[in-house]
């Protein structure tokens, strides 16, 4: 048994950036760029108006100006624009030639074919050509998670597709003779709550999961199971099947389709029988624990860090401090991740709950849970106030 810090480097060690494929900067969010994106031109290509108002090439409080003509935004004014004139220019319009400051609307008075300057702000409302980035400037470098910002700002180029690290594909296996889909209806089933929430994590994390039927325990129907499933993905993702059981057939039928194993258990609760393994062809397998709340904090500490590498992520743990709100015991000689709830009290501050219910098989508090709290192997007992670690945990 080796210790979680020792599973996390065999899991990534090797493990590289997958290839790029092109997508529309429509369906880029989330993923990460192969690539860096260049502005092919400037933004604003013209200066514009930050305001509705009168473009002018100068102006006092009381001047009388003739309007000659309208810039909407989109239609630019295809005249210049000389002293005492002014054209009525719309946010975003173009500002004309000759013209250096816009006066907003609020601050003249119409008279007939013209209008009278009563107020002038400071402020010029003009923005200028190149205001927002030039010409070969690099908007967006390869490694950059397309976030709805780094979104806006891509498409504001007027680029259209980007290249992006594709996106792993996940095969999500739950076995158990007693596991049911749900809405199956058999007497005393035990619905499959792991694989669904694996799947979503998958998702939430940059992967493309690929979901198969439940596999049974026996070895024949098992290996019988496998050469007819889809595995041709880059992560095998297996729940349960991994124990010390004779009927935990699971490790050992992956072996035997050709799966090298690196670790196959981990100082860790919960997870101590997580594991992993290689084929020769590069696809990785970790094998997460079959009950739901294991499988789900597992997934954090090993499934994440592996996507996270494979799509040019930091595959680090963003551990943050919080402070207890209530006393908690000494720890084992396993590292233990606990299921808590963080909230932020009047004064700021991260306080953490740790649920009293860590039963691996229990949802309710897997539901309600916000973070995880490491406690490292032989830990004190801790007080009200005293600071842990945390992780944060689900996707959404």
């Amino acid at each position: 048994m080796i210790s979680l810090d020792e599973a996390r480097e065999l899991l990534l060690a090797g493990v590289g950036v997958l290839a790029s494929e092109r997508v529309a900067i429509g369906e880029a969010a989330g993923r990460v760029l192969a690539a860096d994106v260049v502005a092919p031109r400037d933004q604003p290509p013209s200066a514009v108006s930050a305001m509705d108002g009168y473009a002018v090439v100068a102006a006092a409080v009381g001047d009388t100006l003739r309007v000659i003509g309208e810039a909407p935004a989109g239609a630019p004014f295809a005249g210049v624009v000389g002293p005492g004139e002014a054209v009525r220019i719309a946010t975003g319009g173009v500002v004309p030639e000759g013209a250096t400051l816009v006066v907003i609307q609020e601050h003249v008075e119409c008279q007939g074919d013209g209008i009278m300057v009563r107020e002038l702000s400071q402020a010029n409302h003009v923005r200028p050509t190149g205001g927002d980035f030039r010409n070969g400037a690099v908007v967006a470098i390869a490694g950059d998670v397309l976030t709805p910002g780094r979104i806006a700002l891509v498409a504001a180029t007027g680029v259209a597709g980007v290249a992006v690290v594709r996106r792993p594909r996940v095969a999500i296996i739950a076995s158990g003779d007693e596991l049911r889909a749900p809405g199956s209806r058999d007497v005393g089933a035990i619905f499959d709550s792991g694989g669904p929430a694996i799947a979503a994590l998958v998702e939430a994390w940059g992967g493309k999961p690929v979901r198969l039927p439940i596999l049974p325990d026996d070895r024949v129907a098992l290996d019988a199971a496998l050469a007819g499933a889809d595995l041709d993905v880059d992560v095998i993702v297996t729940l349960g099947g991994a124990s010390v059981g004779h009927r935990d057939q699971l490790r050992p039928a992956f072996v035997g389709l050709g799966a090298v194993i690196a670790f196959d258990r981990v100082a860790v609760i919960p997870g101590k029988p997580t594991w992993h393994a290689r084929f020769g062809d590069g696809r990785l397998l970790v094998g997460l624990p079959g009950n739901p709340a294991s499988a789900f904090v597992c997934a954090h500490l090993f499934v994440a860090p592996l996507l996270a590498a494979l799509t040019g992520r930091d595959p680090g743990l963003r551990l943050e401090v919080a402070r207890l709100g209530q006393a908690i015991g000494a720890n084992g000689l396993r590292e233990a991740w606990l299921r808590g709830r963080v909230a932020v009290d009047d004064e700021g501050r991260r306080i953490v709950s740790v649920d009293a219910r860590q039963d691996s098989s229990l949802t309710t508090p897997l539901a309600a849970a916000n973070v995880l709290v490491r406690r490292l192997p032989d830990s004190p007992a801790l007080g009200v106030g005293d600071k842990v670690e945390t992780l944060a945990i689900g996707a959404f």
